[in-house]
């Protein structure tokens, strides 16, 4: 299915009570407002325009087996790192420094699992054939463009009376006005979580993002990447923890990283509640239908699609607006159009070719076999001990920032406990590399 007129993508949830029963309901804002700018220019929406053209012609090189020159890699290593910008109430709201991280992680193990295709969640039997496989895996960066170490997040800790960023003014991704400055774009896939404001009304945000090349035709490179509120990103663990409602299974960011690879939601970037069978996505193999599931979780089949076809509408495409747990497909056009991203011409030609970013050389996995190192207690105040084996030549202990904190050379080569005293760094996370001659061991500490 053909479309013009692309834009980027903002999903939203909007709580609204109605005699005591809670009602969810998701929108996309930021398409109004590409649009509205488009329509006050029309040599933005003619260029956004060629633009939807140009994905179109490159996803059909990659589709002609007999192009070569437009073949890919099999799979796209994409280097992370996550811009967190909360006050201490929303840290801690999230389980303080550690329970960033953990979050993080869990996201991760979710983006990696669906843009692998890994997911188990059952398809409906006529769209399981067009089940694709992104083949993107995505790591942590553990260098920064000034080649200095880091473990690929950041934390900038707001003052008490800060209450998030306005989706519209794309302060959280500008150092001067508050917020982070992005890393390379072209070597680094930014991710930045805050508490999303709205100050325009109509609900709360999940997140929005901004592919490479849309955000240029707009005029500001730097906008480029991916927002995720803070209670809407990683996967729940337990019950206990703070997420919004049918939005704890990771599945807000694959939606927004299927945007920051040029996908449109699959009804089109039409309003949600137009019910316009005009709109489309602008991918062949998957089912027009009218508007959004939003919030919901459809039995199959959910009737009609704007085909009049008996199999519905696709509804467990990540790029619908249905609960996290219902999620489960990218179809192979759509692969097809995000790995169109990578190749000449696309929004990120170059962002899987750092794979050195984030993939630990060889000699790390040989020390890490060879030496053991034990790290006692941890959480701890501050002052802990190291265990290590033979060969042990320096401890650095670096921060969440990467920045080095303390450095301890080993005069000594033989195994033993080394007392390490970092009450003055603060409470947090911190990163322990232990350097040997065959590489680098890593841990991680908790300080509380």
């Amino acid at each position: 299915m053909r479309k013009l007129f692309t834009g980027a993508a903002l999903c939203s949830m909007v709580f609204a009570a109605a005699v005591s029963v809670a009602q969810e309901v998701k929108k996309c804002a930021t398409d109004e407002l590409v649009s509205q700018l488009a329509n006050n220019n029309p040599s933005l929406k003619n260029a956004i325009d060629e633009y939807e053209q140009d994905i179109q012609y490159r996803t059909s090189l990659m589709v002609n087996s007999n192009t070569t020159v437009y073949k890919t890699t099999s799979t796209y290593p994409v280097a992370l790192v996550f811009h967190v910008v909360l006050s201490q109430a929303q840290i801690d709201q999230i389980g303080g420094v550690a329970g960033i991280y953990d979050r993080v992680v869990s996201q991760i193990e979710v983006l990696n699992i669906d843009f692998n295709a890994q997911n188990t969640e059952t398809i409906p039997a006529p769209f399981a054939a067009l089940k694709g496989n992104p083949s993107m895996n995505f790591g942590l960066a553990h260098t920064k463009p000034d080649g200095t170490g880091t473990i690929g997040i950041e934390i900038l800790t707001k003052p008490a009376g800060f209450t998030g960023f306005d989706v519209t003014d794309g302060s959280v991704k500008k150092t001067a006005n508050g917020g982070l400055n992005p890393w390379d774009n072209s070597r680094y896939l930014n991710v930045w979580i805050t508490n999303i404001t709205n100050g325009g009304g109509g609900g709360e945000i999940l997140g929005y993002a901004y592919n490479p090349k849309l955000a240029a035709l707009i005029g500001d490179a730097s906008l480029m990447g991916v927002v995720v509120d803070y209670l809407a990103f990683g996967k729940r663990k337990s019950l206990s923890q703070s997420f919004i409602s049918n939005a704890d299974k990771g599945r807000t960011m694959v939606h927004e990283f299927g945007h920051f690879f040029t996908l449109n939601h699959i009804w089109g970037n039409t309003a949600v509640g137009s019910g316009n069978c005009g709109d489309d996505d602008g991918v062949d193999d998957t089912p027009k239908q009218s508007d959004a599931n939003q919030s919901v979780c459809p039995s199959y089949p959910k009737l009609p699609n704007c085909n009049g076809t008996p199999e519905g509408q696709m509804f467990m495409n990540y790029m619908d607006y249905v609960m996290d747990v219902c999620m489960s497909m990218f179809t192979k056009g759509q692969v097809t159009r995000m790995q169109s991203e990578f190749t000449a011409g696309g929004g990120s030609p170059n962002l899987h070719k750092n794979i050195h970013l984030f993939s630990w050389p060889a000699g790390v996995n040989e020390a890490s076999m060879q030496h053991n190192i034990d790290i006692v207690p941890n959480p701890s105040n501050g002052v802990f001990t190291i265990t290590h084996s033979d060969g042990l030549k320096q401890i650095t202990v670096h921060n969440m920032l990467g920045q080095i904190v303390k450095q301890i050379p080993v005069s000594s080569q033989q195994s033993g406990t080394i007392s390490v005293d970092i009450t003055d760094a603060g409470k947090g996370m911190y990163t322990i590399q232990c350097m040997y001659n065959e590489g680098m061991v890593s841990k991680k500490v908790i300080v509380q």
